[in-house]
């Protein structure tokens, strides 16, 4: 299968535009899609990390948008439906698989990973992001998938795996080439390296394992 991992900066895109102005961050999966008229109406999951307050600010804020028409929320935790500009037909389609969450991050920053059969179907989704927002390809290459992960109900990370997550993404450690290491991340955090790095592993392990593959 054709791969790529494509980012964007989303600050005038629907969720994007929301992360960077209350400092969140949000992994999200699309569980389906249909067109109307000239929309995509896309529903999905996914998961808000942040502090509290942002949280409820972003979701009060989101509750305004157009574009929102529905979602639901158990903590953390949510299931929405939006409505999706036609741009986004190339990205939602019969060809194109998502493989793992896109994450938006509190710089308005997506991050996706999609695949197709055909690298020309996977270079037209391409194509239609680059056109539409300021991109970087990290990489586009043929592989074996080993999995695709999607996130699960309500995932039961600990508060200290949330702030270790948080605190990976914020910092540049997910970023290609990396910003910041382990050890500087458990120093921030005021915790033992061994400690910070044991709550970082069981975030990505509950949250999308695949997502954080090289």
């Amino acid at each position: 299968m054709w791969t790529a991992k494509i980012i964007f900066d989303g600050s005038r895109a629907l969720i994007g535009s929301r992360t960077l102005k209350y400092k969140i961050n949000l992994f999200g999966f699309p569980l389906s899609f249909y067109y109307e008229k000239k929309c995509v109406i896309v529903n999905l999951t996914g998961i808000i990390l942040g502090e509290e307050k942002n949280k409820k600010a972003f979701l009060r804020d989101l509750r305004k948008a157009r574009r929102l028409i529905n979602i639901d929320l158990n903590g953390d935790f949510f299931i929405a439906t939006i409505k999706e500009p036609p741009y986004a037909k190339k990205v939602y389609n019969k060809d194109v698989i998502h493989l793992s969450p896109a994450l938006v991050d509190e710089n308005a920053k997506v991050t996706i990973n999609i695949g197709c059969f055909s690298r020309d179907n996977l270079v037209k989704a391409i194509n239609a992001l680059e056109k539409a927002f300021s991109s970087k390809i990290h990489f586009i290459k043929e592989r074996k998938v080993r999995n695709i992960s999607i996130i699960k109900e309500n995932p039961e990370l600990t508060e200290k795996q949330k702030q270790s997550m948080n605190l990976a993404i914020r910092n540049g450690y997910y970023d290609y080439p990396r910003k910041t290491s382990i050890e500087k991340l458990a120093e921030l955090s005021g915790l033992s390296f061994s400690t910070f790095h044991a709550h970082l592993r069981k975030a990505e392990a509950k949250l999308l394992p695949f997502f954080f593959e090289k």
